[in-house]
C-alpha cells in the first residue's frame, strides 16, 4: 500500500460514514491519517500483538480497553501485500463500546416504550370494547331488577289488605261478608297484576308466539268498537267509530292480542275522560302501514311524559292513588305492537285529550 493511494478527505467521509476510527499502516508504519484522527493513541501494545498475528487475508473482530480505560471494539483485516515477502498491511476499524452500548439500550427503551404503549393501547380497546358489549346486559340486569322491585311493591300491597282481611272476618262475624268482598277484590287484582307481569316475562325471554292471520282493519274496528260499546254507555260516556269510505289494505295481526290492546287502550280513556264525554276510535291508511287511533277528551299528557307513560309500572300523576292502575298496560300495549312489527305512541288530541295511535304494516 503505497503512501497517498487514500486521501485524507475519503478517509475522513469514510469515518464519518461508519461512525469509527481507521487505523492503517504501511509496512509497519501508520499512515499521517492516523497519527491527525488520534487513533494510534487508543491502541495498547496487547491489542497490536494479537492484531500482528493475523495471516494474511485473516479478519477479527474483538473488545479491549484503552490506555484511558475506555471501552472499544475493533475490527482487524491483515491485508496482502503486494510483495510476498512483505508483512501484511493491517486495517483497523476502532468504535467506542460506550456509544453502541447507548444506542442499542436506546433501542431497547425505544420498543419497550412501543411495547409498553401498544399494551396500554390494547388494553384500553378491550375495556372499551368490554364495556360496549357489556351495556346491553347491564341494561337488561338493571331493568330486571327494577322489574323485581316494583313487582314485588305492587304485588306486597294487595297480599297485604288479603291477609288483613281474612284476620278481621275471623274476628268480626258482623261485618266478615263485608271484608270477604274486599279479599276477594284483592285476589282478582293480584291475578290480573300476575297475567300482566307473565306477559312482560314471557316477552323478556322471547317465549311470545303471536297467532297471525289476514284481518281487516275497517272489520276489526268494528268488532272493537261493537264490544266496548255498552260498557262505555254505562259508564256515562260515549264510544264513536270513524271509518273511512274506501277499502284497506289488510294486515297480519293475531286478533287476541289486538283486543287486549284495545281494551287497554280504551280502559285507559274511560279512567281519564270525565262523565259526558267521548272517545273515538278510528282508522285510516298511511303509505304502507294502516293506523288505528284511540282519542278521549281527559287533561291529555305531557310532552315530558309522552315516552316516559309506555315503560313499566310508569303512571301518571292522576292515577298514582288509583288502586285499578299498576303501571304496566301501555307497557303491554307497547309490547304487543312491536311483536306486529309496528309501533304505538301517543300525541295531543285535536282540541283537547290524549291519541294513542297504533300503525301496522299492510299485508304483502
Amino acid at each position: 500500500m503505497g503512501k497517498g493511494s487514500l486521501s485524507d478527505s475519503w478517509l475522513d467521509e469514510q469515518e464519518q460514514a461508519a461512525g469509527c476510527l481507521f487505523y492503517l499502516e504501511d509496512n509497519g508504519v501508520p499512515l499521517a491519517h492516523v497519527e491527525r484522527t488520534g487513533a494510534a493513541d487508543l491502541l495498547t501494545e496487547q491489542m497490536m500483538e494479537r492484531c500482528a498475528a493475523l495471516q494474511p487475508g485473516q479478519s477479527r473482530v474483538f473488545s479491549y480497553k484503552t490506555p484511558e480505560g475506555k471501552i472499544y471494539r475493533c475490527a482487524a483485516l491483515a491485508l496482502v501485500s503486494a510483495n510476498l515477502r512483505q508483512s501484511p498491511h493491517l486495517l483497523l476499524a476502532l468504535r467506542s463500546a460506550g456509544t453502541l452500548h447507548w444506542q442499542i439500550g436506546w433501542t431497547v427503551a425505544r420498543y419497550a416504550a412501543l411495547w409498553a404503549g401498544g399494551t396500554l393501547a390494547l388494553a384500553a380497546a378491550g375495556a372499551l370494547l368490554a364495556r360496549i358489549a357489556l351495556k346491553p346486559t347491564e341494561a337488561a340486569l338493571r331493568q330486571q331488577n327494577e322489574f323485581v322491585a316494583a313487582a314485588s311493591h305492587e304485588l306486597r300491597s294487595p297480599l297485604t289488605v288479603i291477609c288483613s282481611s281474612l284476620q278481621a272476618a275471623e274476628n268480626d262475624p258482623e261485618r266478615r261478608n263485608r271484608l270477604l268482598a274486599i279479599a276477594r277484590a284483592e285476589t282478582a287484582r293480584m291475578q290480573r297484576l300476575t297475567e300482566e307481569l307473565l306477559f312482560l316475562a314471557g316477552q323478556d325471554a322471547q317465549i311470545l308466539r303471536l297467532r297471525l292471520q289476514a284481518m281487516e282493519p275497517d272489520t276489526l274496528l268494528l268488532e272493537v268498537w261493537e264490544a266496548w260499546q255498552a260498557p262505555v254507555r254505562e259508564s256515562g260516556r260515549t264510544l264513536v267509530a270513524d271509518l273511512p269510505e274506501e277499502p284497506l289494505p289488510s294486515v297480519q295481526a293475531d286478533p287476541q292480542r289486538l283486543e287486549q290492546m284495545f281494551g287497554i287502550l280504551l280502559h285507559n280513556a274511560l279512567d281519564y275522560t270525565p262523565e259526558g264525554g267521548q272517545i273515538r276510535l278510528a282508522v285510516r291508511a298511511q303509505g304502507r302501514a294502516v293506523r288505528f287511533s284511540v282519542r278521549d277528551q281527559g287533561p291529555g299528557v305531557p310532552d315530558a311524559d309522552k315516552q316516559r307513560i309506555f315503560r313499566r309500572f310508569a303512571r301518571g300523576e292522576s292515577s298514582r292513588t288509583g288502586k285499578e292502575h299498576f303501571g304496566l298496560g301501555l307497557s303491554i300495549a307497547h309490547q304487543i305492537a312491536v311483536l306486529h312489527g309496528g309501533r304505538l305512541w301517543v300525541e295531543d288530541a285535536p282540541g283537547k285529550g290524549a291519541e294513542f295511535c297504533l300503525e301496522l304494516p299492510i299485508q304483502r
